[in-house]
């Protein structure tokens, strides 16, 4: 009578699992460590990735207002520059009609002191004729011994034959020459504040330069913390790699 003896074969899918559980009991703490430490370097980098997006903006965003403080410090500054050389064309013409206009007073101070000395040589017809001239509403009267008037002609007259006109012209200048000189001192407050202006754009300008600088150093900073993290996580998974294939190797 034959016996048949049936053998129990394990399956390598049994055994393999087998080898797994028991490895996986015996580093349960290492492998708990590693998906910690991964988790954490997953969220660091998480973290770092978010932190220089946030600097790159916001430098991005300093870099955007220096270039529209230092576009406006240009704008304010041509601004300037063409209020200053309209006030400078200005000057120089008004300083030119003064000029002209004391001038003018000079020569006419000069022919009033001809005139009075003539006027002490004239006849009695030469005098009463430039009497009229002078203040055509009197009446004097050349005579062989002199020149009558009357005493109401006279007393309206005399005093102010010669300085009047002249006098009344020069108030007229010297009026022209108050309000160009007022013209220019309000062209020069303009200039002021158009100089003021670029100095606040200017100080607007460096302040936003900084701020930019600050935001690029910070943004390069973040970036090179990421970069760290990236080959920290190169060297960390080669390492552990590493570690694996070596307790593999070395049938741990």
């Amino acid at each position: 009578m034959a016996t048949t003896t049936t053998a129990t074969t394990t399956t390598p899918a049994t055994v393999t699992t087998a080898v797994t559980t028991s490895w996986l009991k015996l580093h349960e703490k290492m492998v708990i460590c590693v998906l910690v430490l991964a988790a954490a370097v997953f969220l660091g980098g998480k973290y770092l990735d978010s932190s220089a997006a946030k600097a790159q903006a916001n430098a991005t965003v300093a870099v955007q207002l220096a270039a529209d403080a230092k576009l406006s410090a240009q704008q304010a500054a041509t601004q300037a520059a063409q209020v200053q050389a309209q006030y400078q064309a200005m000057v120089d013409i008004l300083q030119k009609q003064n000029a002209a206009l004391a001038q003018a007073v000079t020569q006419r101070d000069a022919v009033l002191g001809q005139q009075q000395t003539v006027d002490k040589t004239l006849s009695p017809t030469q005098l009463t004729q430039r009497w009229a001239q002078l203040v055509p509403n009197t009446l004097p009267i050349a005579t062989p011994t002199g020149v009558t008037v009357t005493t109401t002609d006279a007393q309206a007259t005399v005093a102010e034959l010669e300085n009047v006109p002249v006098l009344t012209q020069n108030l007229k200048d010297q009026t022209a020459i108050a309000a160009n000189l007022q013209s220019e001192l309000d062209g020069a407050n303009k200039a002021g504040a158009e100089n003021n202006t670029v100095i606040t754009a200017l100080n607007a300008e460096i302040t936003n330069n900084d701020k930019a600088c600050k935001a690029e150093v910070a943004s390069v900073k973040a970036a090179g913390k990421k970069n760290s993290l990236k080959w920290f996580k190169r060297g960390f998974i080669a390492g552990f790699l590493s570690g694996l294939f070596t307790a593999h190797a070395a049938g741990i």
